[in-house]
């Protein structure tokens, strides 16, 4: 089994459409995938119509961001019910703010006299806008460079910078079980916490009915990887992989390009779940 638990198409804020991602999966080697766009179904939706012409096993997914002390902590669901009534509400709530984000942000551009943001938004094929798409329509439109240094701008204490607000980790969290999926801590090492801040999270994260955290990403160190085994069991977390993958032209998160689980924290798979099904 080779999996990737964490991609991302162009009805978030990837770069390509699903097909692509299935393809370059199936390329790579891949027999488990999800498609976990940010606050949308609609990616896994779309390769889920066409899943049968690749020879690999396609997991309903999705990456909710939320609001945890002030901090943006993304959430994955995996083998959700993509017809979930709750589910779907929760994702429409947050695509909403989404697009009241864009519109704040395109306020502030105006301002200063950088014009045309709803309109590059309105003619991509997304549903749930962010910040990355911003940064490519002002690297495009203006001398920031590249998508990357345009992202400055954009984030906290950035010129640019618009809040968010998004659904509480409890909130997702819930809404994630309620569908029958898996939550699952996304890239945990990526978040800007001191060691309490990071305890206290993680405990809230389990309190809440979070069942397991990704271990293994794209650009992971070794000792990263074996660091997160090892609070993955003392957490009593299962572990899960995912490349985070958004674009073909970031060669370093291709699709299931990932290291192995240390054999600590194999029996402790995510697929071992009960409610593991593809």
């Amino acid at each position: 089994m080779k999996v990737d638990l964490h991609t991302h198409s162009h009805f978030s804020d990837g770069t390509h459409p699903p097909d692509y991602v299935l393809n370059r999966a199936q390329e790579n080697g891949v027999t488990h995938l999800a498609l976990t766009d940010h606050d949308c179904l609609e990616g896994f939706r779309a390769a889920a119509r066409h899943a049968a012409k690749w020879n690999l096993h396609l997991l309903a997914g999705v990456e909710i961001s939320t609001r945890w002390e002030n901090q943006e902590i993304h959430v994955i669901g995996l083998c959700v019910d993509a017809d979930d009534a709750e589910l779907n509400l929760l994702l429409k709530r947050q695509q909403q703010k989404r697009r009241e984000r864009m519109e704040n942000f395109d306020r502030r551009l105006v301002k200063a006299g950088i014009t045309g943001l709803g309109e590059y938004i309105g003619n991509l094929p997304c549903v749930s806008p962010g910040r990355a798409h911003v940064a490519r329509f002002l690297a495009s439109r203006t001398t920031s460079g590249t998508p990357r240094k345009a992202f400055r701008s954009l984030a906290r204490n950035g010129r640019f910078y618009v809040p968010a607000e998004w659904c509480s980790l409890t909130e997702a969290i819930a809404c994630i079980r309620a569908a029958s999926g898996i939550p699952v801590l996304a890239h945990p090492h990526r978040y800007s916490l001191g060691r309490n801040a990071n305890s206290r999270l993680l405990r809230d994260f389990c309190a809440a009915g979070g069942e397991a955290m990704e271990i293994s990403c794209s650009s992971m160190t070794d000792s990263q990887v074996e660091k997160l085994a090892r609070t993955s069991l003392e957490l009593d977390l299962l572990v899960s992989a995912g490349s985070d993958f958004h674009t073909s032209e970031a060669t370093w998160m291709d699709i299931g390009r990932l290291r192995r689980f240390p054999e600590s924290v194999k029996k402790n798979a995510i697929w071992e779940h009960p409610g593991w099904h593809c």
